[in-house]
């Protein structure tokens, strides 16, 4: 009898992929609105962490404005990977070639894990003299290092958060990926005063405090929530579930 269920399973005709099928004027709308929206949302992040930056001091905001290059450049490693895993993922789809959609999804994270493991390095040991190369004022040396070695430390949900956005956009989850980044731009806004500032009894972390939110906000919450939705995203003929991905990733490490 369970024999006969599993073959019944396996002879069940996989739903198609709206991208497949759906008119592409309709299509390029409900694809395209939420990407823009999350880019917005995106920009926002680093608008709203300088309003209250530049409410500690000058030093601090100019700490902060000469960080953005290095961050800029993380997460355009991390997009740039992303772009591409997105486009063979998405042909390895309209071809029905699931095998290689599921190794395209493997090796995305591995190179995700990769970009994290060289920016952490990188953010040990040059996040000072980047900013002794830009300035000789100390405060903001120092306001600069503090902010930058977080952000390159703490960059593994970054470069996970941006790989598993890629992997929802490929399969036309574009919605998901917009509400998870507006949920944490919302929260971010929330807890920026609280962490840079220290209200409600938590210790002032300054211009740490803006990483530190960001992390909680966009990084950790996107990431949880892709670890523990990822299972809807169809990418092969089961569930594509991205906790068992990660582990099976990181078992080849």
């Amino acid at each position: 009898m369970s024999n006969e269920v599993t073959s019944t399973e396996q002879l069940a005709p996989m739903p198609e992929n709206k991208m497949g099928v759906m008119p592409v004027n309709k299509l390029l709308l409900s694809m395209s609105v939420p990407m823009m929206i999350s880019m917005l949302v995106q920009a926002l992040y680093n608008i709203v962490d300088s309003i209250f930056v530049a409410q500690i001091s000058e030093n601090a905001f100019t700490a902060l404005s000469l960080a953005f290059p290095a961050q800029t450049l993380m997460i355009a490693v991390a997009t740039g990977t992303g772009v591409g895993i997105n486009a063979l993922l998405s042909k390895s789809l309209g071809e029905k070639n699931f095998e290689r959609a599921n190794k395209t999804a493997r090796n995305g994270i591995f190179l995700a894990i990769c970009g994290f493991v060289v920016f952490a390095i990188l953010g040990i040991f040059l996040s000072r003299k980047f900013f002794l190369w830009q300035t000789d004022v100390m405060e903001i040396v120092d306001y600069g290092t503090q902010y930058l070695s977080i952000c390159c430390i703490c960059s593994f949900g970054l470069f996970i958060e941006i790989t598993m956005e890629k992997l929802l956009q490929s399969t036309g989850r574009t919605v998901l990926s917009m509400t998870t980044q507006m949920i944490g731009a919302v929260l971010n806004i929330i807890l920026d005063p609280i962490l840079i500032f220290g209200w409600f009894g938590l210790p002032a972390m300054g211009v740490a405090g803006v990483y530190q939110s960001k992390k909680i906000c966009n990084r950790r919450f996107s990431g949880i929530w892709y670890l523990l939705y990822g299972d809807n995203v169809a990418v092969i003929r089961k569930k594509f579930n991205a906790k068992e991905l990660v582990k099976d990733v990181l078992s080849k490490l």
